[in-house]
């Protein structure tokens, strides 16, 4: 495996987020970074901004790329395409309106050194308010041993900062083609099916809590989300697959 590691950002109409979003990626302590960003047919001045942002993106060490959609494809198909054409062979998702610690990268690369089996991993987060300032420590944790992210049911603790890399075979099956909301509950059922992952407590991401527009206020969250749970209930029973554990790292 190569030692790049690939920062996926899928976006629609994130545009006045941006400048915060890749300050956070340029600060980061880790190179080689790739960054791959789809525009999922933005109606505001998205496109103006990442030209002007790419330079500095660039002349920063980090290998940029940008394709906009030819129509909307929302977020799930847009974060599958984004990482159709990365070329790093870990990966971690960050969405435009959201920043990462300046040493994310760097702690999670080593982690994935350390842990040699372990294919995912996912970290826990800050909740902020719209200026990004902290607000209050986030939700993420591993299922108790013997228990699996689906077991958990509507409990999410699957959330921030979610990394994984190509030590999963079947990275076409991450993300399911289509999907507009709970993305990352889909991603988390099937990240547990394809490889051994690994939860840390250490805040690597920081998350945007947006009150006048959210995903969950566009779309029925709740109604897919429990769908996305039936199917993966379904899914494993006729497959037989069975979840493979989540260890837990603790910081030294």
């Amino acid at each position: 495996m190569n030692n790049k590691f690939t920062i996926l950002t899928a976006s629609n109409n994130c545009g006045k987020y941006l400048k915060g979003w890749s300050d956070s990626i340029i600060a980061q302590t880790y190179r080689p970074l790739e960054v791959v960003f789809v525009d999922d047919k933005s109606k505001d001045k998205t496109r103006k901004i990442i030209r002007e942002l790419s330079k500095k993106i660039t002349d920063s060490g980090i290998e940029f790329k940008h394709v906009v959609n030819s129509k909307r494809r929302y977020c799930s198909s847009s974060y599958n395409k984004a990482l159709m054409l990365a070329t790093g062979d870990y990966f971690g998702v960050l969405d435009a309106d959201d920043t990462l610690k300046k040493t994310a990268v760097e702690y999670v690369y080593n982690l994935y050194q350390e842990y040699e089996d372990i294919a995912w991993i996912y970290t826990q987060f800050d909740i902020c308010n719209m200026s990004m300032k902290k607000k209050k420590r986030g939700w993420c944790k591993a299922p108790t041993k013997g228990r699996c992210l689906l077991d958990l049911g509507a409990k999410h603790a699957f959330s921030h900062w979610r990394t994984f890399s190509r030590r999963i075979e079947r990275l076409d099956k991450i993300f399911q083609r289509g999907l507009r909301c709970a993305v990352d509950k889909y991603m988390g059922y099937r990240l547990e099916e394809l490889g051994p992952g690994l939860f840390t407590d250490r805040v690597c991401y920081r998350y945007r809590q947006r009150y006048s527009f959210s995903i969950s206020t566009s779309e029925n969250t709740k109604g897919s989300w429990a769908k996305i749970r039936k199917e993966a209930k379904k899914r494993r029973k006729l497959y037989s697959y069975e979840a493979y554990p989540i260890i837990v790292h603790k910081d030294k």
